[in-house]
């Protein structure tokens, strides 16, 4: 098959070093052909990486659309809120999608970017990453297999560590509802994702708990100024030291992410001018988040099977853990260890499965997965087999907006009521788009 043209609409850290770096690897199967990047830096550093001309380059994605170059899909890899519409002009112009998580910011907005897909008559995947996995792979093989008989609970957990739970979801970008999706949507759709995946069956309704306890004001410690840069008094022991943390790696190392947020100047010196004025630099209990630190969903899906899912911000080491409880058995499993136990009711012994595959920062061989597959699937034209369209991935993200309904009012969301909510909003959405 020959390689999918395609176009990039954001080139940040996604679009560059995953999508952007899965087409320099594999040029016989993905070709960046144009970009759209608002940051003339960022745009300038895809195109020289890909060969793009200048004529390909653009500062914004509608006039890179516009333009109708020579592509068949395109790649938005923009921020959380700026996926709609981009999205929607891709259809229109005829190109397949590849989205990046999660599809939007509102329960409303993803049907209707999943409807405006099926309507054109375009493949659709999200970016669900965790699918293409070997370790979800397996998992998701031995549920099917009938193994544990019929499945009565499954039980996942995310336990994001405090360096990345401050960095993304307190300085950075993710932090608050202005600029991102709520912590549900923006890290642990993927979950979400899994846990319909793994059930087979739609939700029927979901509690949950949660709040930010810990990353604001009332826990700053006596004197602590509002960066960190600003000599804290507590900071030879505070484990949220921006300049320790940020400054500390060599310029090897700072080329990566996450340092590479904070300064695309690698430099020592950069990055301490950027700790003095950019978001990275302020203390983590004198920022504008908003975003959740702790949450606990409960699930139940039709025919019975109950489900929990927890997610905080407050671990020593990342780590998402799954254990699957059935009639016959019943499986456990972590993925950064890549270790999966089976084990069988009125049989001793334990089956350890160990698996490897991928880092951590490639999402252990699922960003690889994702790329290859959407290649894959659009140069076969095979739009039935997408393993992550849009269809498939609105059962995780409407589980996710209606468990945060339940979060904020404290009640228990019915799950199909939420869902016809959400088309009905759908639906509105599109008569006022048509009649601009």
């Amino acid at each position: 098959m020959a390689a999918v043209d395609a176009v990039l609409i954001g080139a940040g850290h996604r679009g560059r070093h995953t999508f952007g770096a899965f087409a320099r690897r594999h040029p016989d199967r993905l070709r960046f052909v144009a970009v759209a990047e608002p940051d003339p830096g960022k745009r300038a550093a895809f195109a020289a990486e890909h060969g793009v001309p200048p004529a390909h380059c653009h500062a914004d994605w509608r006039g890179l659309l516009a333009a109708a170059p020579p592509a068949q899909a395109a790649v938005v890899a923009t921020g959380d809120t700026l996926h709609v519409e981009p999205a929607l002009a891709a259809f229109a112009g005829g190109f397949h999608v590849l989205l990046e998580k999660p599809i939007a910011p509102t329960p409303a907005e993803c049907v209707r970017v999943v409807e405006a897909a099926e309507a054109s008559g375009r493949i659709l995947q999200i970016g669900h990453v965790l699918r293409f996995t070997a370790f979800y792979e397996k998992v998701k093989e031995i549920l099917a297999s009938g193994t544990l008989g019929e499945l009565a609970t499954i039980d996942m957990k995310e336990h994001v560590a405090y360096w990345h739970f401050t960095h993304s979801y307190v300085r950075g970008k993710f932090r608050n509802r202005a600029s991102a999706a709520p912590v549900l949507l923006a890290k642990t759709c993927h979950d979400l994702d899994l846990l319909c995946w793994f059930a087979e069956r739609p939700p029927r309704r979901v509690a949950s708990f949660g709040s930010l306890r810990h990353f604001r004001g009332e826990s700053a410690p006596a004197g602590a100024p509002a960066r960190c840069t600003d000599g804290c008094p507590v900071q030879a022991e505070c484990p949220h030291d921006a300049v320790r943390f940020y400054l500390g790696p060599d310029e090897a190392l700072a080329r990566s992410w996450p340092w590479l947020d904070v300064s695309p100047d690698p430099a020592r010196e950069a990055r301490r001018r950027a700790l003095e004025t950019g978001p990275y630099g302020r203390c983590v209990y004198r920022c504008d988040n908003d975003a959740v630190d702790r949450q606990v969903l409960a699930v139940e899906f039709e025919g019975g099977l109950t489900a929990s899912f927890t997610v905080h911000g407050t671990a020593s080491e990342e780590k998402r853990t799954i254990r699957v409880s059935g009639s016959r058995g019943e499986l456990r499993g972590v993925l950064h260890d890549g270790t999966i136990e089976l084990s069988r009711h009125g049989r001793l012994g334990i089956d350890r499965i160990e698996l490897k595959g991928g880092g951590v920062l490639g999402h252990f061989g699922g960003d690889e997965g994702l790329c290859a597959h959407f290649a894959d699937v659009v140069a076969a034209g095979a739009s039935a087999d997408v393993r992550t369209s849009g269809r498939i991935s609105l059962a995780g993200h409407l589980l996710g907006f209606a468990a945060e309904r339940a979060r904020e009012m404290g009640t228990v969301v019915e799950c199909a009521a939420f869902e016809r909510e959400a088309a009905e909003g759908a639906a509105r959405l599109a008569r006022a788009g048509a009649g601009r």
